[in-house]
């Protein structure tokens, strides 16, 4: 039986077509979670009813050790520290520790970041902010590897401090946060690859 041209040509584009409604009507498929110094990492993050994007990740070192896992997530992504720290919204700072730390250690450090990062008119004007933050460090006494420790910032409540399954209090004001990010992405960071890896420049 000889078929009509017009059917047979039918037959030939339906296929496309078939395959062009599946592409248009299927669930798009999610994303994989980053891994960085085994470490996963979910692409995605939601603080206080916003949405938020996994923007950078890198491994922190000390004298050769790996100490943890720092990342970022921003309502879009966002390559200039000063586009992340001029710009009054949603944010998380995730560390995900790798070793065991003591709280002086912890206190040390951040004490030493802020110093370097903010003039000391920033410092002061901050100062009580930092207290507060500080005294909510110490209550975790010492922190076990494995640890995941977040500042989760939104403009309305300030700055939440959760050390494990704790969440230890809220920082209010934006400056106090954008001073303590300078920690990671001010002009004399902790560690200039781990602040391109956060601006998801390049891989620390």
């Amino acid at each position: 039986m000889i078929l009509p041209r017009g059917f047979m040509d039918a037959i030939r584009i339906w296929p496309a077509l078939f395959a062009l409604m599946l592409g248009l009507s299927s669930p798009s498929i999610p994303a994989q979670s980053l891994q960085t110094g085994g470490v996963n990492l979910p692409d995605h993050a939601s603080l206080g009813g916003h949405q938020l994007v996994l923007n950078g990740a890198g491994l922190r070192r000390l004298f050769g050790f790996r100490i943890y896992v720092a990342a970022l997530y921003l309502p879009q992504p966002q390559h200039e520290a000063a586009q992340v720290l001029d710009h009054d919204e949603p944010r998380r700072l995730q560390l995900t520790l790798l070793r065991d730390i003591t709280t002086d250690q912890n206190l040390d450090a951040l004490k030493g970041g802020l110093v370097a990062n903010n003039s000391p008119t920033e410092m002061e004007a901050i100062r009580l902010e930092v207290d507060h933050f500080l005294a909510l460090v110490r209550q975790a006494h010492s922190i076990q590897a494995g640890t995941v420790m977040q500042l989760d910032y939104t403009p309305t409540a300030g700055t939440q401090l959760k050390i494990g399954n704790q969440e230890l209090g809220t920082i209010p004001g934006e400056r106090f946060n954008r001073d303590i990010l300078k920690i990671w992405l001010g002009d004399d960071p902790i560690q200039s690859s781990l602040k391109k890896a956060l601006l998801g420049q390049e891989n620390s």
